[in-house]
């Protein structure tokens, strides 16, 4: 079994969520003190048939090492194909989805469907780190699909058998998707019960609250998702690089660089569509963020962008 990256393993890493964490997001969050990413969740379908959306979602920057590709699907064969075809582009781990609770997902006995079938659970857990030529391989699941079908607290020692280097808990249940706080005394179990580093995720709507479940579950790392998303001075506070709050002028910069190396990836006039929605995040909880959300979901142009942000701007400086 290959260590998984320290980064990972015991730092804080940038969660994947589709539509937001592409390679733009990711090179910002390394920027602010993330020590780790994951891509958006790939089809191990869609790369066996080379579908060129899966093979978009794999685009990385160097800067963005330590970075892992997070891999779904149903079959252990396929997905050993898969971890065969990632292993090359220069990853630094492979990562297993098996805490999707999405309807889709779930309809392709993906994601957290795995749940139901711990055998074949450790079977992918198997084929993926046979197919992975000596990456490490960590699996994300959540507590179980139920409370009357939880995981075994050993559930990390099962993994490890199989290869996994390291384990990422949520502490959800399938039925809970993303609704309710946070059952830490799951995650705890798990993790005094796993002989490979334990990372948890989930209710981390602050750099205090991320912590605080950290310390009180036992984990050995952080995997931060929404509470990311239009911050990512989320992690520099984690790591005790500064405040999450920037000034109007660090504010500004950032935002435009996200556009910027998102405009490196997509064309116009896509990138600005697309881009809508993160814009849309970084203003969440303005004063006035109603009137700023209207005209961050119209932006045509870099201009259209800058705009948005010089008016943000003066309702930073005067709050």
């Amino acid at each position: 079994m290959t260590p998984a990256p320290e980064g990972y393993a015991r730092g804080f890493t940038l969660a994947p969520m589709a539509g937001f964490t592409d390679s733009a997001f990711r090179t910002i969050a390394r920027r602010h003190g993330a020590t780790a990413v994951v891509t958006e969740m790939v089809s191990v379908q869609g790369l066996s048939r080379r579908n060129s959306g899966s093979c978009r979602l794999l685009a990385f920057r160097e800067e963005e090492k330590p970075i892992g590709v997070q891999l779904y699907g149903a079959e252990p064969e396929a997905f050993e194909r898969a971890a065969s075809i990632v292993s090359r582009m220069g990853f630094d781990f492979i990562d297993i989805n098996a805490g999707c609770p999405v309807r889709k997902v779930l309809a392709s006995r993906s994601g957290a469907a795995l749940l139901r079938d711990i055998p074949r659970l450790l079977d992918v857990v198997s084929a993926t780190s046979a197919g992975a030529g000596g990456l490490p391989v960590t699996l994300k699941i959540r507590l179980g699909w139920d409370p009357e079908n939880p995981v075994p607290d050993d559930i990390g020692a099962l993994a490890a058998s199989r290869g996994a280097s390291a384990l990422c808990v949520h502490g959800r249940f399938r039925s809970d998707m993303f609704d309710g706080p946070v059952r830490t005394a799951g995650i705890t179990a798990i993790a005094g019960a796993s002989p490979i580093p334990v990372v948890a995720n989930g209710d981390s709507t602050s750099p205090s609250a991320a912590l605080r479940m950290r310390d009180e579950t036992g984990a050995s790392g952080l995997l931060i998702g929404r509470g990311a998303i239009g911050r990512p001075w989320f992690f520099r506070e984690l790591a005790g690089l500064g405040s999450i709050q920037p000034a109007a002028g660090e504010f500004r910069e950032t935002v435009m660089e996200h556009l910027r190396l998102s405009m490196l990836d997509v064309p116009a006039p896509f990138v600005f569509h697309m881009f809508r929605g993160q814009l849309v995040r970084y203003l969440k909880g303005f004063k006035g963020a109603a009137s700023l959300r209207s005209l961050a979901v119209g932006v045509e142009s870099e201009s259209d962008v800058a705009g948005v942000l010089e008016e943000a701007s003066k309702i930073m400086e005067t709050a």
